[in-house]
């Protein structure tokens, strides 16, 4: 059983199989932001909702039988947790007024789309690293929106008092642009 799991977790077709559920899910969220068609047809995206879901909660089952005897070693990956918890949280008790919130939880099922993409998993985590940089960066930009906040004051606040009457309005103006 450990080695079926095995071979079907590092399979092409299992990987395009969840990569596929993942991109079904992105659609059906988007189509929940249309609120007459998510109505008349709720009854088959609920039904679409539930099967992908059936499919994430098969992957992970398979990729825990995988490790064997040591099914902890499935939550050293980070990744891997990422899934669980996306996964973990379409059980939590929403009801009534926190539909909303079960809402954007299925929106973060795309985010699983990431691990599918191993170039984008790359990425990210390259971005993830170079954010103690991103300060910098910000301390830049926010010296830049000053200086040019600043000259739209002096240029434009007598042609243009609604954008560029103080230096509130000017950076949010900036900011806009």
């Amino acid at each position: 059983m450990v080695n079926l799991c095995k071979s079907i977790s590092k399979s092409k077709w299992f990987q395009d199989l969840v990569t596929i559920a993942i991109l079904i899910a992105g659609v059906l969220v988007g189509i929940a932001t249309y609120p007459k068609f998510s109505s008349k047809h709720e009854q088959v995206l609920e039904l679409l909702n539930q099967i992908i879901l059936g499919v994430f909660i098969i992957e992970i089952v398979v990729k825990v039988i995988a490790e064997g005897g040591k099914p902890w070693l499935y939550f050293t990956d980070g990744w891997n947790v990422f899934d669980f918890i996306i996964v973990a949280a379409a059980f939590l008790p929403f009801g009534g007024s926190s539909i909303a919130i079960l809402r954007l939880l299925r929106l973060l099922r795309v985010l699983k789309l990431i691990k599918a993409l191993p170039k984008l998993q790359m990425l990210v985590g390259a971005l993830l690293k170079s954010i103690p940089s991103m300060g910098y960066v910000s301390i830049l930009l926010l010296l830049l929106f000053y200086i040019y906040a600043v000259a739209g004051v002096f240029f434009f606040s007598e042609n243009d008092p609604i954008h560029f009457q103080d230096l509130q309005r000017s950076m949010l103006s900036l900011f806009r642009v």
